[in-house]
């Protein structure tokens, strides 16, 4: 049975946990949120990526689950947040009686989307390059804005992807008063490159990564 996704994300408990996640990064001066618009985003994310390699809807749907449901954990706080969300995630399958042919990748996935880079599971490394990639300006908060390179974030108006044949092309349209070298510096961009190397090695794909249709020097030199 498929379709577990858009069962999930319709739950109001779930929009509740994501709406609460929200206030608290705004009360706490979180640099991005980790809400409802986030988890979606990056579900979108993880459709695209499977469905141009060609996995099966089942799959893909699951792929999701671990989508809308991995930063659930948040509600407590970022730190920690991943092992609290895969708990919540096994409980709340289970309360739910929502039973996925590939629960257990599910359930890694969630528990390690923060820094799995070496897993050779496919919805890990699908959720991990999903997650990092959902770092356009719509995501950084207003605290965000302030901390030196999270703030140039707010500069990346789009994020697009294309998977042909063997290449994976990552777009990035930022505007011009974007500071690169001062973001290519900040320690989650290393993470956004280290994610998109993970999963095209996994996949067997040579990654081209662009900014304002140029390759993106920085990338090819870590």
């Amino acid at each position: 049975m498929s379709g577990f996704y858009e069962l999930i994300k319709n739950d109001k408990t779930i929009i509740n946990i994501y709406n609460k996640i929200h206030k608290y990064e705004d009360e706490e001066k979180g640099r991005a949120y980790h809400d409802f618009n986030h988890v979606t985003n990056v579900a979108k994310l993880v459709r695209e990526l499977l469905e141009s390699l060609n996995f099966d809807e089942e799959f893909i749907d699951e792929a999701q689950v671990a989508a809308i449901l991995h930063d659930t954990g948040c509600i407590k706080g970022k730190e920690g947040h991943p092992e609290r969300s895969y708990e919540y995630a096994k409980e709340y399958l289970e309360k739910n009686n929502i039973h996925l042919k590939n629960e257990s990748m599910v359930l890694e996935a969630i528990k390690n989307h923060s820094n799995g880079f070496d897993t050779n599971n496919i919805i890990t490394l699908t959720l991990i390059l999903a997650d990092k990639l959902d770092i356009k300006k719509t995501r950084i908060s207003t605290e965000g804005c302030k901390v030196i390179g999270n703030r140039q974030y707010q500069y990346i108006k789009d994020i697009s992807l294309k998977i042909d044949k063997n290449k994976l092309e990552i777009y990035f349209d930022c505007d011009e008063q974007i500071d690169l070298k001062e973001m290519e510096e900040y320690y989650f961009t290393t993470k956004l490159f280290k994610a998109i190397k993970s999963f095209s090695a996994k996949m067997k794909l040579q990654p081209e990564v662009f900014i304002n249709n140029e390759d993106w020097k920085a990338f090819y030199q870590n």
